[in-house]
């Protein structure tokens, strides 16, 4: 069986995002939240917090193939009447995170139903969703009929970040999923990897490529009997509950062929073979594997002519 473990520590670290890249995208949020504070400076000690959400967050971003990173940064808001009745509708405090934000960047920001998009060209865009807090709940303003919904995405950090302190592994599976997910233009959002790697994840000391092998098997078996992805931090939601039974199937049949070349990969004789197993699954991001041409030990002695003229006879004694 080929063991390709060191191989999987080489793709991890190319999909990883740099250190000068995170500090990029750091400086672009921290100058969004700047313009925000100053947007509700009035406010004095009521001004918005925030709370950084997803990859970036949790370290789980991947380089991604389209060059565009996706941030996502928690607005919120402090001045909130005390009374969730007398809240504005989600449509006002959209317009005023729109306001604050206007010409941060030469593109034209976005209103979606969950968030505020702010987007750099060709580079990244951090969305913006927006908070209000009654009664220790936390509540997300979505645009339309919904309006204020409960949403604690604090607690999903938090429920995240226990699973990684357990196991550093888990977290490169996440990875490992969303390159995978990546390459085939995959249906999976990055929290839902999160949650069937934190709900389904096998643990294999030192051997990455079983661990995926193995947890995807598992995360194929809930599908097929469960047929829903519960959030951790609120079983009443499930996460995949807007998937048509189509779209559910079209996710086991990829996990499946996932699983299926995973297994192939690990029970080749030679790592070569498994390499280029795992590059159908990732994409050419995977190293190939090219066996190190032993040296040879034997030393070859050059043979040099001798120029010099022979001794004459006579000079012999």
């Amino acid at each position: 069986m080929a063991n390709c473990n060191d191989m999987f520590q080489d793709f991890k670290d190319k999909i990883s995002i740099p250190k000068t890249k995170r500090e990029h995208l750091k400086k672009g949020k921290d100058g969004i939240e700047t313009r925000i504070k100053n947007y509700y400076k009035n406010e004095n000690e009521n001004q918005p917090t925030f709370c950084q959400q997803g990859s970036y967050a949790l370290n789980t971003m991947i380089n991604p193939l389209d060059e565009e990173y996706d941030l996502d940064d928690g607005v919120y808001l402090q001045h909130l009447d005390d009374k969730k009745d007398n809240w504005p509708t989600t449509e006002i405090v959209h317009k005023e995170i729109l306001e604050a934000v206007e010409k941060h960047t030469d593109q034209k920001n976005e209103d979606l139903k969950s968030c505020i998009r702010v987007v750099y060209a060709g580079d990244y865009h951090i969305d913006l969703p927006i908070y209000g807090e009654y009664g220790g709940r936390y509540f997300l303003a979505r645009t339309g009929d919904e309006q204020w919904v409960e949403n604690d995405i604090r607690g999903f950090n938090e429920w995240s970040r226990n699973k990684f302190k357990d196991s550093e592994q888990l977290r490169s599976i996440v990875k490992y999923l969303k390159a995978w997910n990546d390459f085939k233009n995959g249906e999976f959002t990055g929290i839902l990897i999160t949650v069937l790697v934190g709900q389904y994840h096998e643990e294999f000391e030192d051997r990455d490529d079983e661990s995926l092998a193995k947890t995807v098997q598992r995360i194929i078996a809930n599908f097929k009997v469960n047929r829903k992805v519960l959030n951790p931090v609120d079983s009443k939601e499930n996460l995949i509950e807007k998937w048509s039974d189509s779209k559910i199937g079209r996710a086991i049949e990829a996990l499946e062929n996932l699983h299926e070349k995973a297994l192939e990969a690990i029970n080749e004789k030679d790592k070569a073979a498994a390499s280029k197993k795992w590059i159908t699954v990732f994409g050419t991001r995977f190293p190939e594997y090219e066996e190190e041409k032993e040296e040879s030990k034997v030393a070859v002695i050059p043979l040099v002519r001798d120029t010099r003229s022979p001794a004459p006879p006579w000079s012999q004694s």
